[in-house]
């Protein structure tokens, strides 16, 4: 078990579907409460320049931009970070957030696609209804204040990303194939 801290990281491309704009305004409000928390956005795109202008206007400490990241360095950045927020409009099974389960992070994502099948809301991880900014926020001071029923999600998702594991996916086909 371990402290959560403000420490907050996105892995998406900056495009409109992946709704980057959301997760700035809800980091706006947690910075409120938490002056000293911090966000990582990972990822490149046609919206970086006017998600960098609106950080510079609302006056947003803590936030870096750090481009593309090879895979090889992922888990370094999931390791300055506890929670991962993810809010796109739109998806289908982000293997970003499987990634980010298995590195022990908490994972708060809008409810859409196939994320409620990958985490279920109070027991893996969180959820909130897409593009609702106040609603993530909600999550994200939630989860820094309850840090024992927080450690127990991201314990219940780091168990349940092992189903996602080659060795099970392989015997789910070969089972199929028989």
């Amino acid at each position: 078990d371990c402290t959560i801290g403000p420490r907050f990281i996105s892995i998406r491309h900056l495009e409109q579907l992946y709704n980057i704009p959301c997760i700035l305004e809800a980091y706006k409000q947690v910075l409120v409460c938490y002056p000293n928390a911090s966000l990582d956005i990972l990822g490149q795109g046609p919206m970086r320049e006017q998600l960098e202008q609106y950080v510079a206007e609302n006056h947003l400490t803590g936030v870096r931009f750090l481009g593309q990241v090879p895979n090889n360095k992922i888990y370094d950045c999931f390791a300055n970070a506890n929670i991962m927020l993810s809010s796109p409009k739109a998806d289908n099974m982000p293997v970003s957030l499987l990634e980010a389960m298995n590195a022990g992070l908490l994972v708060i994502s809008s409810r859409v696609g196939g994320v409620p099948y990958m985490i279920e809301h109070g027991k893996t991880g969180l959820l909130f209804e897409s593009g609702n900014a106040d609603a993530l926020a909600q999550e994200m001071l939630w989860a820094l204040s309850h840090p024992e029923e927080i450690n127990q999600m991201i314990e219940q998702a780091q168990a349940e990303v092992q189903k996602y594991s080659w060795v099970n996916i392989r015997q789910q086909l070969m089972k199929l194939y028989e």
